[in-house]
């Protein structure tokens, strides 16, 4: 074992050791809260979560989740759902630069980003609809009340399956009382300004409404270094690639949101309608997509087939620094060129509405929820990361989703109760991919420079039942246990629409092909808890749990070659089962609670794609297997009525057990590439190595201190720190694109009135300036170098902000 081994395996002893003393309340724990000054009538707000789509206290609940506050987001400025990361260690979210548009991991399991088709693995449900889109983390966190991140398979109460957990975002509701507030700020990293107002309050004696709207605008963090060519291997000199804006990216973002909310007082029934909607534009979805690793070149060069030397690019670097060359298509490319235009954009347009009703009797409860939820994004940019152009894509997503829950429950004064429910769910999924990847002169019959077009879609059917039934064994042991049952049908179909003509039916397959799909599945997802609750501040469970996720047809698959087959585009289902237990306590006259919790779990059929730069292509597959195992702990104190503290710690070791996947560019036999395929080829096995996007530990620590300048005033200082162990960010493993350990370093300074009628405060996020991605691939026209790797391309994550912000309450 080596040095760095031996120290991870002594690490996560001691965080195992840790998480299960905190859980049982031992000595160590107590010494440092019970200090001189600590205040006894401060106890820890009580969390209300609904893991088990009801209200019960986050100590009472037998589920993995943590909960963030409505404050705890206001506090550190967050308003994009990549910034909960921060405060869960065992999350991460990131955008990706083309297919599902996003990433979203949880304990190291999340769908690979580059291939629309795939449903998420982290179900993301806002206000009772489940979106299934990773790009609805575009979407903004406006005016939520509450986000809760339940970890591990979620079969029974959340819409579709959930393998991997789901992040459940909850906006604030209308009030009772006439209340709003105003809330305007300036980043200075990125010259970007931001808006922000809401107003609720009655209507009429039964009928309340809230509004809530933002509006944000910046030039950009990142820095385009691109200049204008004098020429290029590639384009005559009247047809040059044109240099763009040097700010990236040039968010603008605009959300609203209107609620209604019908309470009859003294009715057993009662109903929330709430309507969302978004429009989101920016300088292109690889804005920020940098070359970190050059191989075995010194700048990032460009290749194309049949023009075999190097172009090099003499404005870009290799390094993720927030600078990077991306230049625009040469005047006229785009005339004829669907979705695209001559610079890279991105178009997002989101709408979301949910209705619920609910109706609590003496002996029986009812939900009924109906949901529905519309994408359409569009955009344009360059994939092969410098000034050239040389390998783009103009692509065009559409997605729509309607769906209807029922749940009857009883709520019996008897050990024995029930709930039992239905969902259905139709959508609808078009994605259009249009690409250049060869150098070929315009076509004389259309006019086209590019190479091929190629529209696919997918209409999908959804029809669950599930059930659970509770035990009340003694007045402090509780067995649960219930089952999912799914019915899947995907019908898919993608067809190569226009090819340009000296490539139909030679390199790639012929213009008119159509390839279809039709899927179908059916899924029995079981799961049983075990509860044990001695005292109303102690809380101890052990559950079996299982999940699925459906297969498919990837109809965003790249490069459809002359030689492709149906099956090499189909998926199939993702099936996950195992164990999980959890210790939960109060302590301190409820000044400290206490969570951790232990899992392993099973994955068969597990869904990945990883691009091939030697092909310009995506790779589907099914990995073998693999394991997830882990610890977890989470801690929130508060020592004295003015001070609260948190952290949270996650020991995380997500492995492939067999996983025969394809080789990443420039590896040799001696470094694993020598598996045979048996048609001349080879492969890798992965066996042992983790997963993407899985680092073994991460952990975050934070404070919140309101301090009281005389009567009228508080002087509020917070702090985060998050830390993420290094961990492997391309899909296809290869190493040269490991994401190493970071530190993320997160600030508020807030002055104002003891009411918080007024607030002026000063916020800095990532304030190391740490530059780091969670998404790496390897890059179109890199040219292959035995035993080196081909070049590759980084998604940096924001860098640094600093925001003055200040709010008015009403």
């Amino acid at each position: 074992m080596n040095i760095k081994n031996k120290f991870r395996s002594k690490r996560a002893g001691a965080l195992l050791t840790s998480a299960v003393a905190c859980a049982l309340g031992l000595a160590p724990v107590s010494a440092p809260l019970a200090a001189e000054g600590a205040s006894a009538d401060a106890p820890l707000e009580e969390v209300i979560v609904t893991a088990r789509q009801r209200e019960e206290s986050l100590l009472e609940a037998p589920v993995a989740v943590s909960a963030i506050t409505a404050e705890q987001l206001t506090t550190f400025g967050s308003r994009d759902a990549r910034d909960l990361a921060r405060q869960v260690p065992s999350l991460a979210i990131d955008r990706s630069s083309s297919g599902g548009g996003g990433v979203i991991v949880l304990r190291g399991i999340g769908s690979s980003p580059s291939n629309a088709g795939f449903d998420q693995a982290v179900a993301v449900n806002v206000d009772g609809v489940q979106t299934g889109r990773a790009r609805i983390i575009d979407f903004g966190m406006l005016d939520l009340k509450q986000v809760e991140v339940m970890k591990g398979p979620q079969a029974l109460f959340f819409g579709k399956n959930s393998p991997a957990g789901v992040i459940n975002m909850t906006s604030a509701s209308p009030t009772s009382s006439f209340e709003g507030y105003v809330r305007a700020g300036y980043e200075f990293e990125a010259d970007e300004y931001i808006t922000e107002g809401v107003v609720s309050g009655p209507i009429t004696d039964t009928l309340s409404g809230r509004v809530a709207l933002r509006y944000s605008e910046m030039d950009g963090w990142l820095r385009n270094t691109a200049g204008q060519l004098n020429s290029s291997p590639f384009a005559g000199p009247n047809n040059l690639p044109q240099a763009p804006e040097t700010d990236r990216p040039g968010d603008k973002n605009f959300l609203g949101r209107v609620s209604l909310a019908w309470n009859p007082e003294g009715s057993p029934l009662n109903a929330e309608l709430k309507i969302a909607g978004m429009k989101h534009t920016d300088d292109g979805p690889s804005a920020g997509q940098e070359v970190i690793n050059c191989g075995a070149y010194a700048t990032p060069v460009v290749v194309y087939a049949g023009i075999p030397t190097p172009a090099v690019d003499p404005f870009g670097d290799c390094k993720l620094d927030g600078r990077y060359s991306n230049g625009g298509l040469p005047n006229g490319y785009a005339n004829n060129w669907p979705v695209a235009e001559q610079f890279p954009y991105t178009d997002t347009k989101m709408a979301l509405g949910s209705l619920a009703i609910n109706y609590v009797g003496d002996r029986f409860g009812a939900a009924f929820v109906t949901g529905y939820f519309n994408s359409d994004t569009q955009y344009f940019d360059n994939y092969d990361g410098t000034v050239y152009m040389a390998y783009d894509a103009a692509e065009h997503e559409k997605f729509e989703s309607l769906s209807q829950e029922v749940r009857w429950f009883s709520k019996f004064d008897s050990p024995l109760n029930f709930m039992l429910g239905a969902y259905y769910q139709d959508t609808t999924l078009d994605f259009t991919n249009t690409v250049l990847i060869a150098p070929l002169p315009v076509d004389a019959a259309t006019g086209k420079y590019h190479t091929w077009e190629k529209p696919g879609s997918t209409d999908g059917e959804t029809i669950s039942a599930f059930g659970q039934l509770t035990w009340d064994i003694t007045d402090h042991l509780e067995l649960a246990g219930g089952v999912r049952y799914t019915h899947e049908e995907k019908d898919s179909r993608m067809t190569n629409a226009w090819v340009h003509p000296p490539l139909s039916g030679t390199a790639l397959a012929p213009q008119g092909k159509m390839f279809t799909d039709d899927f179908k599945d059916d899924n029995l997802s079981p799961e049983a808890t075990l509860t044990w609750r001695p005292t109303e501040d102690f809380t101890a469970y052990v559950g079996y749990r299982t999940g699925y996720k459906s297969g498919g047809f990837g109809i965003s698959t790249n490069l459809v070659p002359a030689t492709i087959t149906v099956d090499s585009i189909r998926f199939k289902s993702e099936e996950i089962d195992g164990f999980e237990g959890g210790v939960k306590s109060r302590l301190l006259d409820g000044r400290v609670v206490l969570t951790s919790n232990v899992y392993t779990y099973d994955y068969t059929n597990l869904q990945v794609t990883a691009f091939n730069a030697a092909t310009t292509s995506f790779i589907i597959s099914n990995a073998a297997s693999a394991t997830i195992k882990g610890i977890e702990a989470e801690l929130s104190a508060k020592p004295l009525d003015w001070l609260t503290l948190n952290g949270g710690a996650a020991y995380n070791k997500a492995r492939f057990d067999d996983y025969l996947a394809q080789c990443w560019g420039g590896q040799t036999a001696a470094q694993g590439c020598n598996v045979p395929n048996g048609n001349g080829t080879f492969s890798w096995q992965r066996s042992g190595q983790a997963l993407s996007r899985a680092p073994d530990f991460t952990a975050n620590a934070g404070f919140d201190a309101k301090l009281p300048l005389g009567s009228n005033y508080t002087l509020t200082i917070a702090g985060n720190a998050r830390f993420s162990d290094d961990y492997i960010a391309a899909d296809n493993g290869n190493p040269f694109g490991d994401q190493p350990a970071f530190w993320l370093f997160d600030a508020n300074l807030s002055f104002g009135p003891a009411d918080e009628r007024w607030q002026l405060s000063l916020i800095g996020k990532n304030l190391s300036n740490e530059f780091y991605t969670s998404y790496v691939a390897e890059k179109p026209g890199s040219p292959a170098a035995v035993g080196s790797t081909v070049q590759l391309l980084g998604l940096a994550n924001r860098s640094r902000q600093v925001l003055f912000q200040g709010q008015f309450k009403f």
